[in-house]
């Protein structure tokens, strides 16, 4: 028996699908809008959603991830009138368990039931996830726990692996966990793609012998040699030129290679995670990328997400590497502030994970001897980032920006940290209204474009007090 809900705005369908389900043995609800499903979600072990697309207060497909993060952890399957194959790629790559249109059989039901809990049956049997060495993988977000999962997978696995995500979001970190917490003997041997040079790529992977070439004065191994019975880590693949994916493709293949000068050939038995901050898939359909060498490394998959996506690990990031970097330094652990926190949050992070590492460090430095970090000790080209963050209006896109779990809260953010001790009400209002009057006051000139008489008659006030509020956060006519 699994406990169902309908998130459609339907009312004849969804309560004809109700009673179909219900008759098959089910418990099953009906939420009309997204917010009715959020509520009904707290208050139910849900197992398996029936989700339409188009509803009344947003898309479906944008809030998938945020209905797989409730403690029951519900399977997804988008079920919609209005299907095309983008939305089926969107959800499908996001973790729907499938993307069905309507109208939906009575045996495409049955199935679609007698399979989700046959999956959920077997996962709860086997819970207990492997514990996995994170090293410096900071975070506790639903999307990183789910690339943990995947890599602790991958670990246990013989598979090839490929990783993508942007330039900086800790590719390499998530490749020595697999490493670590495989029980492959060897080493973790790094290539980077984005440094072989053609002329001397075959010597760097597959060695030479002595006088092989005129600088050859010794024999010396290659990489792949190097990485026996361990991994060889192709960082940033899509940077090879076509006739090395050419070479790599039958060492993957065969697991042998022919050093430079040498007549025989030479076996290294190895195992290969391939990183990229580019689409293989479409590098593949515009001939910049080989098929086949992406079908050999296609294995698992971790897909890392940006910073900006996975905003709730940045308190975690930044007690972390403000401990570490104090520590390092040998000097008295800082402080870290609600106002140098809410400014970490209001930045959108372009250089990701590696950036925010180096802001902290930065930060750190500028405060020198003293006790605390506020906003003011951040690099200025952050201080300058946020400033324009605030301004900046983002279009409607075709395709649903996806939510990751967790963001149900306001723009405004709050002067203080979950766990930590509250201060008085009368402080908290104060820097809260404070951030609303700036934010408005500096939106507000800008619609008007810097006109008083404008501005005094759009937002109320007497011209008196826009002065008087324009004094206060120390904002410039222009």
């Amino acid at each position: 028996m699994a406990n169902i809900l309908i998130i459609d705005d339907d009312q004849d369908f969804s309560r004809a699908f109700q009673r179909i389900i219900e008759r098959m043995g089910h418990p099953c609800r009906i939420a009309q809008n997204i917010r009715d499903a959020f509520a009904q979600l707290k208050s139910m072990n849900c197992d398996l959603i029936f989700l339409d697309v188009n509803l009344p207060d947003g898309n479906g497909l944008a809030h998938i991830k945020q209905f797989q993060s409730f403690p029951s952890l519900p399977e997804v399957v988008i079920l919609t009138g209005d299907g095309d194959s983008d939305g089926a790629t969107l959800a499908i790559a996001n973790g729907a368990w499938d993307y069905v249109g309507k109208p939906i059989s009575l045996n495409n039901i049955t199935l679609i039931l007698q399979r989700t809990i046959a999956y959920r049956a077997s996962k709860e049997q086997n819970r207990g996830p492997r514990k996995v060495k994170r090293s410096a993988i900071i975070g506790e977000s639903p999307v990183i726990m789910g690339c943990l999962e995947v890599m602790g997978k991958a670990a246990v696995s013989k598979s090839n692996v490929i990783i993508t995500g942007e330039t900086g979001t800790g590719k390499e970190l998530f490749a020595r966990g697999i490493h670590e917490n495989s029980d492959t003997p060897g080493k973790l041997v790094v290539i980077d793609c984005t440094n072989l040079s053609t002329h001397l790529a075959e010597s760097t992977l597959f060695g030479h012998t002595k006088g092989s070439f005129t600088s050859a004065h010794e024999a010396r191994d290659g990489l792949f040699k190097l990485a026996n019975n361990g991994t060889v880590f192709l960082d940033e693949i899509g940077e090879l030129s076509l006739d090395l994916q050419k070479s790599l493709l039958r060492v993957l293949q065969e697991r042998k290679f022919r050093p430079i000068g040498s007549e025989k050939e030479v076996s290294s038995n190895f195992r290969v995670i391939a990183a990229t901050n580019r689409d293989l898939r479409l590098m593949v359909e515009q001939g910049l990328f080989r098929n086949d060498l992406y079908y050999r490394l296609n294995g698992h998959q971790i897909e890392i997400p940006p910073l900006r996506a996975r905003k709730e690990d940045i308190l975690l990031l930044a007690e972390y590497y403000t401990e570490k970097f104090c520590r390092e330094s040998s000097i008295t652990p800082k402080t870290l502030t609600p106002e140098f926190l809410n400014a970490l949050q209001a930045y959108n992070w372009p250089g990701n994970v590696r950036e925010f590492v180096n802001t902290v460090a930065v930060a750190i430095d500028n405060c020198q001897d003293e006790p605390s970090l506020y906003s003011h000790h951040l690099p200025v080209d952050v201080r300058i980032g946020i400033a324009k963050n605030s301004f900046r209006h983002h279009p409607d896109k075709e395709q649903p920006t996806l939510l990751e779990p967790g963001r149900h809260h306001g723009a405004i953010p709050l002067p203080f940290s979950p766990g930590d001790d509250l201060p008085p009400l009368r402080e908290v209002r104060e820097i809260v209204v404070g951030q609303l009057e700036n934010a408005y006051m500096r939106q507000l000139l800008e619609l008007c474009d810097n006109d008083v008489p404008t501005a005094c008659e759009r937002s109320g006030l007497s011209r008196a007090r826009l002065y008087e509020l324009l004094k206060k956060h120390s904002i410039r006519l222009k």
